[in-house]
């Protein structure tokens, strides 16, 4: 599969976005690095491990965009009196991102993020085994 830059990401495609930079390994990557375009070029590697062909900018600036739509109606939902919003990817970012301190740091909340995190990969949301 190729993709181009203005090219649609799939439901699949994000979902295993989602489960790799969601495993430890690269949240801890994340979490100390300043410059991550390695950690990025890693996880471009891993999706066209799968079959999803994607540069490291295209996974970089799709996290970006996931990031701040789950921080909006984060913030959204936590308005008294608001209509509460859903969205597709709230669960899943919400375990990777919602326990978090604001600061840094994974420590925090990381056992129930892991513990919804592999509720959804045994639901069959994931669509490979997570990396060892």
């Amino acid at each position: 599969m190729t993709a181009s830059k203005s090219s649609q990401w799939s439901i699949a495609e994000v979902q295993t976005l989602l489960c790799l930079v969601a495993e430890d390994k690269i949240q801890k990557e994340l979490d100390g690095a300043t410059r991550n375009e390695k950690v990025y070029k890693e996880v471009a590697k891993l999706m066209e491990d799968h079959g999803y062909y994607r540069s490291y900018v295209q996974c970089r600036d799709k996290l970006k965009k996931l990031k701040s739509d789950y921080k909006a109606i984060k913030d959204h939902n936590s308005r008294s009196g608001s209509n509460r919003k859903s969205w597709k990817w709230y669960d899943q970012m919400d375990a990777i991102y919602g326990h978090r301190p604001a600061n840094n740091g994974r420590e925090s909340g990381i056992d129930s993020a892991m513990g919804l995190l592999e509720e959804i990969a045994n639901d069959g949301k994931c669509f490979y085994d997570p990396i060892p």
